[in-house]
C-alpha cells in the first residue's frame, strides 16, 4: 500500500490545474492532476494525501465529489476552491468534511497552509485507523474463553469472583487474564480497558 502522500487537483480548467499543480510541486509534494471529478473517481484508491477540487466544473461539481468520495467511504481531505462562494454552498462543503473553502482569488499562502493542514489531517486519520484495527487483531486472538474473562474484568470483578461466575479454578483465571495481557500488550488493568473502549468506539 503508498503511503507517500500525493495532493490530487481536480479542476475541468487546464490552466487552473497546472497553476495549482506548479505550486505543489514547489513545496517538494507530489500532484496528480484530473480533469473531471468523474476521471478521479474512476482512479482513486483511497491512497493518502488530500484533494484539491474546484467547486464549477462540468459534470460532478467539487462539492458532489466530495461527497461521493465520502459515499464510498474514503475520508480524503477536501479543499473547495471557487470564485462563485455562497453561505450555503460554504456550510454544505463544512458539512460534508472539508478542510476549507478558498474563494478565488486566494493567496498561495492560503492554499498552502490549507494543504498542509489537510495532509496533516489524513495522516493523523490513517494513524488512527491502523491502530485500530492492530487493536482489534488483538481481541480477534483472544479465546472464547479469555474474552469471558476480559468482559469480567471490564466490570470491575476480583478474580475470585470472576473463578465462581465461570465455575473455573482460581489457576485458570489466572492464566487467562496473563494472556489476556500479553496479547494485548498491556501492562495494568487500566490500560486493557483503555484499549478495549478503543475498540468498542471504533
Amino acid at each position: 500500500m503508498n503511503t507517500e502522500q500525493t495532493v490530487y487537483i481536480v479542476d475541468d480548467e487546464r490552466q487552473s490545474r497546472e497553476s495549482v499543480r506548479a505550486l505543489v510541486l514547489s513545496m517538494g509534494m507530489q500532484a496528480a492532476v484530473f480533469n473531471s471529478a468523474e476521471q478521479f473517481l474512476e482512479l482513486y484508491q483511497d491512497e493518502p494525501g488530500c484533494v484539491i477540487t474546484d467547486y464549477r466544473m462540468a459534470g460532478l461539481n467539487g462539492i458532489e465529489l466530495q461527497e461521493e468520495l465520502s459515499r464510498r467511504g474514503c475520508h480524503i481531505p477536501v479543499i473547495v476552491v471557487t470564485a462563485y462562494a455562497s453561505t450555503p454552498m460554504t456550510v454544505r462543503a463544512i458539512q460534508n468534511g472539508a478542510v476549507t473553502l478558498l474563494d478565488k482569488p486566494y493567496d498561495d499562502d492560503d492554499l498552502w497552509q490549507a494543504v498542509r493542514n489537510a495532509l496533516a489531517t489524513d495522516s493523523e486519520r490513517r494513524s488512527q485507523l491502523q491502530s485500530k484495527a492492530q487493536l482489534q487483531q488483538r481481541m480477534e486472538s483472544l479465546t472464547n474463553k479469555e474474552r469471558e474473562v476480559l468482559e469480567l474484568m471490564i466490570q470491575g470483578k476480583a478474580n475470585k469472583s470472576m473463578a465462581s461466575i465461570l465455575d473455573v479454578s482460581l489457576r485458570t483465571i489466572e492464566n487467562r487474564r496473563r494472556s489476556i495481557f500479553t496479547k494485548f500488550e498491556a501492562n495494568s488493568v487500566a490500560e486493557l480497558v483503555a484499549l478495549v473502549l478503543q475498540i468498542k468506539g471504533s
